[in-house]
């Protein structure tokens, strides 16, 4: 089976169930290649914790890209947090 490549990006946070920890596993269950391309990586979600680190790699994306384009690394599609939401939104309207 040929799987179809998206390119899902977020923050990873090491701890919590939110972001990439939860996007990856549900795209994969879905028959979804999925790279990612990680906006920031945080030691813990922002909710329910403090003091939380935080490393903001948006300077990093660009030469990231650069280097998908000389290999040639193409996606069908692109995704971000506020997607995924909104799709299991509207997937848990439809009963």
């Amino acid at each position: 089976m040929q799987y179809k490549r998206i390119l899902t990006i977020q923050d990873i946070s090491c701890v919590g169930q939110c972001s990439l920890t939860v996007a990856l596993p549900i795209l994969s269950a879905c028959g979804l290649e999925t790279a990612v391309l990680p906006s920031a990586v945080l030691s813990t979600h922002t909710a329910g914790f403090s003091g939380y680190t935080f490393r903001d790699l948006t300077e990093d994306m660009p030469k990231i890209k650069d280097h998908w384009v000389k290999e040639n690394i193409k996606f069908v599609a692109a995704e971000t947090l506020d997607d995924v939401l909104k799709t299991a939104i509207e997937d848990s309207m439809k009963i």
